[in-house]
């Protein structure tokens, strides 16, 4: 079985969590001790943290645990793809050259929830190549360097029809680099 880079990823964050839950169980255990405390009067031994503290350290351990479980949600799109992402099941090959997308067809027919990896090249210059809805507002997108296989895997979970889009200036032929309804989501 061969590890990603995610997978290292995950482990390192596994790690961080370990480290912080280990500061935590012994940042309790030293301020619980009893000791004298400063403030108190002389002679006087309090036992355990005082209130502040306790709130302190509550309040720390309530945005760690909500801040983690918003940030792996397997609700966020994001998390999914970012962190368990689908083999895909289907490649599109996608080539730029003189501010023209040249796709295998027109449009490009999807399924819903199918991963697909698109496969961008550029012959001649550094452009951006993203996916927007029908509203205007992205979906997905990428930097696309000539010489390099550029690739993006994603799953749409909508159906429709999707523009393609230019996102990067890579001269005045930039603006004009827009393929409305080039692909087509289906169920």
């Amino acid at each position: 079985m061969a590890l990603y880079i995610q997978d290292y990823v995950e482990f390192l964050y596994l790690g961080l969590i370990f480290v912080y839950l280990t500061f935590f169980v012994v940042f309790y255990r030293f301020t619980s001790r009893s000791g004298p405390r400063a403030g108190g009067e002389e002679g006087s031994v309090q036992k355990g943290m005082e209130r502040k503290e306790k709130a302190w350290l509550v309040a720390l351990l309530i945005v760690a645990v909500v801040g983690n479980g918003i940030v792996l949600s397997p609700l966020l799109p994001s998390a999914v793809m970012g962190l368990y992402p689908p083999t895909p099941s289907r490649s599109v090959n996608i080539s730029i050259e003189n501010y023209t997308f040249h796709l295998p067809e027109d449009p490009i027919v999807i399924k819903v929830g199918e991963p697909v990896v698109f496969h961008v090249t550029s012959a001649d210059v550094t452009y951006g190549f993203g996916v927007f809805r029908q509203d205007g507002t992205l979906v997905c997108q990428m930097q696309v360097l000539p010489g390099y296989d550029n690739h993006l895997e994603w799953a749409f979970d909508q159906p429709g029809f999707y523009t393609i889009r230019g996102t990067e200036y890579a001269g005045p032929g930039t603006p004009y680099m827009v393929l409305n309804d080039s692909i087509e989501v289906v169920e």
